[in-house]
């Protein structure tokens, strides 16, 4: 039983320390930038919650339309880039583990 009530407190601490801040949505980000914040420190917003976007043409159009500058959206479409390279890294065959010179053909 004691064992059990020590766990409890160091899975606690562990999930603390593994949490990430909430992300910046795009919503938030508009916000910001109206506010008054400036494309480096909202972009290192985004960097530090670790942020991701999927972007369309069109949303890019409207939301520099509706102010937010241009570094910012550069930003935001990159981390849709790495986020379907990281998808293609995963996927391909270079990253399949191989058993020596006969590949995936041993007997």
């Amino acid at each position: 039983m004691k064992r059990h009530l020590t766990l409890i407190p160091m899975l606690a601490l562990l999930g603390a320390c593994a949490t990430l801040p909430p992300q910046v949505s795009v919503d938030d980000a508009l916000r910001m930038s109206k506010e008054g914040v400036t494309p480096d420190a909202l972009i290192a917003k985004m960097r530090e919650t670790r942020s991701t976007y999927r972007l369309t043409a069109s949303d890019i159009i409207r939301l520099n339309k509706q102010g937010l500058p241009e570094p910012v959206l550069d930003y935001m479409q990159q981390t849709q880039i790495d986020d379907v390279r990281k998808d293609e890294r995963l996927n391909t065959w270079e990253t399949r583990p191989r058993y020596g010179f006969w590949g995936w053909w041993r007997f």
